[in-house]
């Protein structure tokens, strides 16, 4: 859905994956193809660009090159984040360009600097942030690495490197010009309205950690501890990025809920080095044969039928996976029926799931909690109008989104079972004469 409103930017992530998808869907259609287009070309330029740093940091390159490859499609959170069309699929693909280029430079640094080399990596580094908040990491790990490390330290007196950060943040122009305009909308979700505050319990960090485990894998992690305390020539800046991301997201993680690709940026300056501290090839055919068997897992659960207990784990992303296409033909039926103005529903996740089902850009959200689909959504507009509401087990029908209209009439319950088990039950309401809570 964000493809099909162009913006300079969005409340909750940066433009460039929203302009992306709106360029293929303006090609190719509202279809799956469409969507996932971008995500499969990619990921082929990925796979160019691991290549390339190969050639770039290993004399035996052919090799590395396979290996690498291997724990980059068999390492479950790299798959994750390219195999779907989430933001970070680019972050992946312009963080690697990134790291090709900066290695690029420091090799060549301070007795043959190619300052082409630094501008095309504070480019792309541009890019990345233009894709994924956390792309920042890069830029900070860069910029503590010139100031730490004695070799690169001469790099702050050359105006060249100031250059190079003018380009960067000035690819950043849309971003600032729509949170000016917003109120720094977008800022204050990132620091602070998304974050749920456990109280430093360190249940967060807990979480954190599991995440780390499952989606790394235990196989690999022994490598990139080896990686993180090594004092191997040439890998200076990933590695200070690698430890400026993880102690940071480890640090947020003690305060407040971490998604486990918030941390994709250490992941990604690790893995071209990774390689060089898999001592034992047992260590890279068991990480191997890890991440098949876990992508094995996800793409059966995600895609044929599921294979956790969605009930039991409150596993909302295997519920949300299925039956979507049954539910639309009932929402087209009943706002047909009674002639609704709107289509809403009680979370920004549903209204996206519904309106790609429907192809119909204008279903919204009416949480009360801020999201994107306010800046799309003008109440007013619709004060008056009867609606199609939606809720479910995960996201159900709030007392405020009800209180917004003169009645709500339940219209249907549609049970999404798959397996012998329902793992959803999706609620259509008829809600009459809306109007629009305060904001």
């Amino acid at each position: 859905l964000w493809g099909q409103h162009p913006a300079l930017s969005y409340f909750d992530h940066p433009p460039l994956n929203a302009w992306l998808q709106g360029l293929s869907g303006a090609i190719f259609g509202w279809n799956r193809f469409a969507l996932r287009m971008p995500v499969a070309l990619a990921l082929l330029v990925d796979i160019g660009l691991i290549w390339l740093i190969s050639k770039r940091i290993a004399w035996d390159w052919p090799e590395h090159f396979w290996r690498t490859l291997l724990l980059f499609l068999g390492t479950p959170i790299f798959v994750a984040v390219t195999a779907v069309a989430l933001p970070d699929h680019l972050l992946v693909t312009f963080t690697l360009a990134a790291l090709y280029f900066f290695l690029a430079f420091f090799q060549r640094w301070p007795e043959l600097p190619r300052w082409r080399d630094l501008y095309l990596g504070a480019f792309f580094l541009g890019l990345a942030a233009l894709s994924k908040y956390n792309a920042a990491f890069l830029g900070l790990g860069l910029a503590l690495y010139i100031v730490v490390a004695p070799r690169a330290r001469p790099l702050l007196g050359k105006p060249q490197l100031y250059l190079a950060a003018a380009i960067a943040i000035a690819m950043q122009a849309p971003v600032l010009i729509w949170n000016l305009q917003q109120g720094m909308a977008s800022y204050g979700f990132i620091f602070g309205g998304r974050h749920a505050g456990l109280g430093a319990t360190f249940e967060g960090t807990g979480q954190w950690l599991v995440g780390l485990l499952l989606l790394v894998g235990p196989f690999l992690l022994v490598p990139m501890l080896g990686f993180g305390f090594s004092r191997r020539k040439g890998e200076g800046l990933a590695r200070t990025t690698f430890w400026l991301s993880t102690l940071v997201i480890l640090g947020i993680s003690a305060f407040t809920a971490t998604l486990f690709h918030w941390n994709l940026v250490a992941y990604l300056a690790a893995l071209p080095f990774l390689a060089f501290h898999m001592r034992w090839r047992w260590l890279s055919w068991a990480h191997t044969a890890y991440g098949l068997a876990f992508v094995g897992f996800m793409l059966v659960n995600y895609a044929v039928t599921p294979l956790t207990d969605v009930q039991g784990w409150r596993d909302e992303a295997t519920g949300w996976a299925y039956g979507w296409d049954e539910t639309a033909d009932a929402v087209r039926a009943a706002q047909a029926e009674h002639g609704a103005g709107f289509v809403a529903t009680a979370d920004y996740t549903t209204a996206a799931l519904l309106g790609f089902a429907l192809a119909d850009k204008t279903v919204t959200s009416l949480n009360p909690r801020r999201d994107q689909f306010d800046y799309w959504f003008d109440p007013a507009a619709h004060a008056g109008q009867d609606a199609i509401l939606f809720g479910d087990t995960w996201r159900p029908l709030l007392g405020e989104i009800s209180a917004q209209f003169a009645e709500v009439i339940p219209l249907a319950e549609i049970p999404v079972i798959r397996g012998g088990k329902e793992i959803d039950r999706h609620q259509i309401y008829l809600g009459k004469g809306f109007v629009p809570a305060p904001r």
